[in-house]
Formats: structure tokens, sequence, C-alpha cells
């Protein structure tokens, strides 16, 4: 068999194709985290963290004392430095270095530690519950807990301070959160490490006894997620949406959300819910908003609905907020800038460290008018917590002002603008944090404002669909809906 040139081309061709797959597979391929980091490795995070957030965090640069107390917790860290190496250990001194820069929405992912409590804790007035992890009392006779280790529960609380940013020092379930995670507390309080805790428990009038329980490796159950799956509705009226961005109303799901609306309640879950897209958000303010413009600009045919300004940095364009919908004066109509100046005044003065400030606009065809008829609407029932972000959390905010809507589960963190996203180049830790300020119409702070359920609905608990909607519209005829979702 003759093989010509061309034939001889091709095979090297062939050979070269092959070689260049392979070698990208390699590159693609994602190396597990060392377990042990060098001291050099540890000290260049933190410096490489330290620059990051000074360059490119809004929650540090909206105050000099946040950057003074960032400085303290570097140099903290540096002298805290686990010996070993330890990749878990040093994770713990980058979480309470976040807590410098005071930001609800800062997070540090994949954050273990080296054992946990066998039992859910949960508050009940000023008392601690301890629970299986399928939500029962641990002990129905003496439900409370009072003492781990025989240390007093409130000296473990105060020791969750230093993983907490202030703003979220108080809030309970991320008290419960760290407090499950013992390990990482002995550390901080001084105690040696034990495959077992000693708990305490009591009923209401104090009487109470001790138990021994083994400690586990695997963390808590969580709200489980599916990034692959954007949406999904039931249909009995219980929707679940993931990526607003991709929210039509006019495909099978926004119709059929659409319908329940005028059911006699629709439950929306958003306790995950994500992306930039304002289709859900305006679907929903025209069936329950009476106006969702600000009074004084009531008669704007385009009407602000919040300006924003990000903490400039290296490599971050100027249009760095379009995405969210916000645009620089010079891209506003006449009209659009002259409501920007009108709010100028209730705004904090322009820094030569963040952007000017840009707006967003409801526009004529998104806003409910009053005098219009509108079809009749059943109730709505928001499920929100932290992981309810971006559009997702305006309409959270607005939702709490309309009528006939109730909001369910837990807090939000405030995350309306847009996140700046690191790896940390030794430890692989990846770290995101607010490089936003958001404002609304009326000139108030909104990013890092936690909005507040109407009722509190622990993210691990089961919804009980029939109580909640027994409490809601007790008048409704209709059964509680399943939870069997379809997607879409």
């Amino acid at each position: 068999m003759k093989f010509g040139h061309q034939s001889i081309i091709n095979g090297f061709g062939l050979i070269m194709l092959l070689s260049c797959i392979q070698l990208t597979v390699i590159a693609l391929r994602e190396e597990p985290p060392k377990p042990q980091l060098s001291a050099r490795e540890m000290q260049s995070d933190l410096n490489y963290l330290q620059q990051h957030l000074s360059q490119y965090s809004a929650s540090a640069a909206a105050s000099p004392q946040r950057l003074v107390s960032l400085e303290t917790q570097i140099s903290k860290a540096r002298g805290q430095l686990p010996l070993g190496g330890e990749r878990q250990l040093f994770a713990q001194q980058l979480l309470k270095v976040l807590t410098a820069i005071d930001d609800p929405s800062a997070r540090l992912e994949d954050v273990t530690a080296q054992a946990y409590l066998p039992i859910k804790l949960r508050k009940l007035d000023d008392k601690w519950l301890a629970l299986t992890q399928d939500n029962r009392p641990l002990d129905s006779e003496a439900p409370f807990i009072t003492h781990i280790d025989g240390l007093p529960i409130a000296l473990w609380v105060a020791a969750t301070q230093a993983f907490l940013p202030p703003s979220l020092a108080n809030m309970v379930s991320e008290q419960a959160k760290y407090l499950e995670m013992i390990a990482m507390l002995r550390r901080e309080i001084g105690l040696a490490p034990s495959e077992h805790c000693r708990l305490t428990l009591t009923d209401e009038q104090g009487n109470g006894h001790q138990v021994n329980l083994a400690l586990t490796s695997q963390p808590p159950q969580a709200l489980s997620s599916n990034d692959n799956e954007q949406v999904s509705a039931d249909l009995q009226g219980v929707f679940s949406l993931h990526d607003l961005s991709s929210f039509n109303p006019g495909n099978p799901l926004g119709q059929r959300l659409k319908r329940s609306l005028t059911s006699p309640v629709t439950i929306l879950d958003l306790r995950q819910a994500h992306g930039a897209g304002d289709e859900l958000l305006k679907m929903l303010a025209q069936a329950f908003s009476p106006d969702i413009r600000p009074p004084l600009l009531a008669g704007w045919p385009d009407s602000l609905q919040a300006v924003a300004r990000y903490k400039k940095g290296p490599n971050l364009r100027s249009d760095y907020l379009k995405p969210l919908g916000f645009l620089p004066p010079a891209s506003l109509s006449q009209a659009e800038q002259l409501q920007l100046e009108l709010l100028r005044p209730h705004l904090p003065e322009e820094e030569p460290s963040f952007s000017p400030w840009q707006a967003k606009f409801w526009h004529l065809a998104s806003l409910p008018w009053s005098y219009l008829p509108r079809p009749n609407r059943g109730k709505l029932m928001l499920l929100i917590g932290p992981d309810c972000r971006q559009q997702c959390q305006w309409v959270a905010h607005f939702a709490k002002t309309w009528p006939d809507t109730l909001v369910v589960g837990e807090a939000t963190r405030g995350e309306y603008g847009r996140q700046q996203q690191l790896t940390l180049p030794n430890s692989g830790f990846k770290i995101s944090f607010n490089a936003t300020q958001v404002y609304d119409a009326t000139g108030k702070a909104l990013s890092g404002v936690p909005t507040q359920p109407d009722i509190e609905q622990p993210l691990d608990d089961a919804v009980s669909w029939e109580n909640l909607i027994a409490l809601f519209a007790p008048d409704t005829n209709s059964q509680a809906p399943t939870s069997t979702n379809t997607s879409n």
C-alpha cells in the first residue's frame, strides 16, 4: 500500500489533534486540594486575600475602621496558623478574617469541621432545644440543652461570634450552624479534641441529666441543590425556581404560574433562586403590588427603582453593573437623569474609591397601574433563605409590602449587587464578597440588609404545607399542595 505526501500530512495532523485533546483534558482536570499547606503558602494566601478585599470589597471600603479591623485580623491569623498546615484549620482562620469586613453575603466555600454534634440545635425563646436529625426531641422529657462538655451553652454561643460578621452575630440560625461544628468551637475555646461530647439536658423546671454521645464526621443535613435543574413546577401549586435569568412568562412553566396566581394559594419556593432576569418580578408585581413606584415619582412614565455603585478596582470596566440593569448617567434620558439628581441629596457623597452612581428604572410596560382592572388573584406564599440572591432578593424585598403575600423561611443576606469572586492560589479556597452598594429610590441602603421572613421556617425542616396554608388562608377549601415536582 503506497502513501502519498498528503496521507502522511493527514496522519500527522490526526496525531497532533489527539495530542491536543489529551493535553486539554489534563489541563482541565481539577487536582484535589492539598490537605497540608506550608507556612509560606498560608502566608501567601493571607496576603492575596487582604489585597483583594482591600481593592474590591464595598463593605470594607464603606468604613475606614473595617480596613483597620481587616489588617488586625490578618495579623492575628498570621500568629495562629495551624501547626502542620492542616487545610481545614486554615479555613477557620480565613472565616475570622472575613468577619472584619462585616459583609453578610461573603462566603467561603468548602469549610468543614473535624467533628460535628450528632444532634441539631434549635432556639426556642431563650432556651436551646436538642433535636435528632429528623427534628424530634433527643429526650422528650428533658428537651433543652444547657451545657456541652460541662460548659454553659451561652459560652459556646459566645464562641460562635469569632466566625460571624457583626451584622449576623445575633442571627439564631447562624449561631446554630456553628454550634454544631463542635471541633472548631472546642479549638476556639481551648478544649482538647475528643470523639465524644457530654450534654446536659433539662426540662422546663431545670431538672435534668447528662448524656454522652459520639461525634460524627458528617455535617448536618442541608437543603439539597441541583445546579443543573433550572426551574421546576408542581402541578398542585408549588413552584420551585432556581435560575431566574431563564424564567420566561410565555413558556409552559410561566403560563402555569400565571394561571396558578388566580387560585386560592400559590407557593413559590425561592430559597435557592438567583440570576439577573426580572421577568418574575414583573409578573408578580402586576398581580400583587398596589404600586411599586416611590410616591414622589409616581407621575413619571419611567420611575427610578434603585441606584448602585461599585468599588473601583483593577480590571473592572465602567459597565460592571450593566448585567444587573444599572446604567451610568451618560446613558440615561434627560428625565431619568433628573430623577437621579433629585435623589442625590439623600445618597452618600461620591467617593474616589467608588464609581459614580448608576441608576435602574421601572419602565412603563412593567408597572402595575392601580386604575386598570386586574384579574382576580389568590394569595402568594414565598419561601426564602440565605441563598435567595440577586433578582430573588428584589422579589423578597418588594413582596414584604404586598397585600395577600406571606414570606416564610430564613432571612436573606441582602445580596442585590454583584459579587467579586477569587480562588486562593495555594489552598484553593473559593471566596466571594460584595463589591457594590445598592440603595432604593428613597435613598435607603439595601446592600447587606437582610429581608426578614414573616414566619421563621428553618431550612432543614420539612415544610408543613397544611399548617402554613391553614394559617395563611384558613378559608381555602383546596387541598394542600404536594411536594412532587416536575422538571421543566
